[in-house]
């Protein structure tokens, strides 16, 4: 790609990058959907919760800017993960150990940062006043 001229970040980084900056708010958004869904199911088998009450108080009792703030989180996070993903795999070797190195470090690398992110999110986000 260098010989002819193409830019690896764009052919190479940045459709990945975006893709998963975008496709991770999407995964989050569908998990949170099925997760309020399995709340209800459970509520209304194990303490006869009407789905219509559940949902109904649930915006008073779970504010919306929880899930814009996890929804803003997840954007960050993939392109974090992406970027991670990208750097380690453009330092693979064309053998089968290089592949696994690769792998194993960006995995836990990735995590770490996660981590470390997510506590600087919940340090600036403590005491926002968001209820």
């Amino acid at each position: 790609m260098a010989v002819i001229g193409i830019s690896q970040g764009l052919r190479l980084i940045l459709p990945i990058v975006a893709a998963l900056t975008l496709a991770l708010p999407l995964t989050v958004l569908w998990t949170d959907i099925v997760a309020l869904a399995g709340g209800a199911l459970a509520a209304e088998m194990q303490m006869n919760v009407d789905m219509a009450y559940f949902f109904s108080r649930l915006p008073a009792e779970v504010p919306i800017s929880n899930l814009w703030l996890g929804l803003a989180k997840s954007v960050v996070f993939g392109f974090l993960i992406s970027l991670i993903a990208c750097h380690f795999g453009l330092k693979i070797r064309p053998n089968t150990e290089s592949m696994r190195m690769g792998t194993t470090n960006s995995v836990v690398t990735s995590i770490a940062a996660i981590m470390v992110v997510d506590a600087i999110f919940a340090v600036l986000f403590f005491d926002i006043g968001i209820k």
